[in-house]
């Protein structure tokens, strides 16, 4: 689906930080058809259908990770937000060449996003459809705390969410009366220690061909296919240590 813009408080952009940008940029090319592409400021785009689908940059990072970038009209207010709220302050804001100001920074539970104020560019163009994400979410030991400070930075409000077919917790993130994300709460079935983080989740059209794919480019299946009620899933790991989650989403619920 063609995006031309993202109202404030609206996840609107993700970016993979990879420490091999090369083998990252062969997987992702591989696993969804995309295509790269250099913008002016020598960054790299993923491009599906010629439309931006995401973005990728290097990383001192031992292992790569998707980072969520959420729309504010105004990035140094929200950086105010972040610090009262009880937030840090990764990179405050700066230009990126004409195309908009990005900042970074990290909830009070660790879990790193950034915000993104558009100028000449407003986000992903493409969502929601089978190579392009859908869905972002933040994922946490402490609703609690995380829900307090995501409301007081974005205004968000949480509300019991579901998945059919699961017994775990899920709230879903409202904002303007329009759910935006998810929180996703963790549980015994998760490593004890496991960080705090947010997480991208990619529309696909053939779970099993996916996974099959995936292993072929070099990537490892850590769960799937899964029923989640909505679709297939499943959870796969680049081969630069990215976790890759995506779903087929049944047809009556595709945009």
């Amino acid at each position: 689906m063609r995006v031309r813009g993202y109202a404030p408080a609206t996840p609107c952009w993700s970016v993979l930080t990879s420490p091999d940008p090369t083998t990252a940029a062969a997987f992702y090319t591989g696993l969804f058809g995309w295509t790269t592409a250099e913008t002016e400021d020598g960054a790299t785009v993923f491009l599906l259908r010629d439309l931006v689908v995401a973005g990728l940059a290097p990383s001192s990072a031992e292992r790569a990770a998707w980072l969520t970038y959420v729309a504010t009209d105004d990035a140094d207010a929200t950086t105010a937000q972040v610090t009262t709220a009880g937030g840090t302050v990764l990179q405050p804001p700066a230009d990126v060449s004409g195309r908009g100001r990005a900042g970074l920074f990290a909830d009070p539970a660790g879990a790193v996003f950034g915000a993104w104020q558009k100028s000449r560019f407003a986000g992903a163009q493409v969502q929601d459809e089978p190579g392009a994400i859908c869905w972002s979410e933040t994922v946490t030991w402490d609703v609690a705390t995380t829900s307090t400070f995501y409301g007081e930075v974005f205004g968000w409000t949480d509300r019991e969410g579901s998945v059919a077919g699961s017994n775990f917790e899920y709230h879903e993130w409202v904002s303007n009366n329009r759910v935006v994300g998810g929180l996703s709460v963790m549980d015994a079935k998760y490593p004890p220690g496991t960080p705090h983080h947010w997480r991208t989740i990619f529309s696909i059209d053939d779970c099993a061909g996916f996974m099959a794919r995936a292993t072929d480019l070099g990537g490892r299946v850590l769960a799937g296919p899964i029923d989640a009620g909505i679709g297939l899933a499943c959870q796969l790991l680049d081969p630069t240590g990215g976790q890759v989650l995506a779903i087929d989403v049944i047809p009556e619920l595709r945009p």
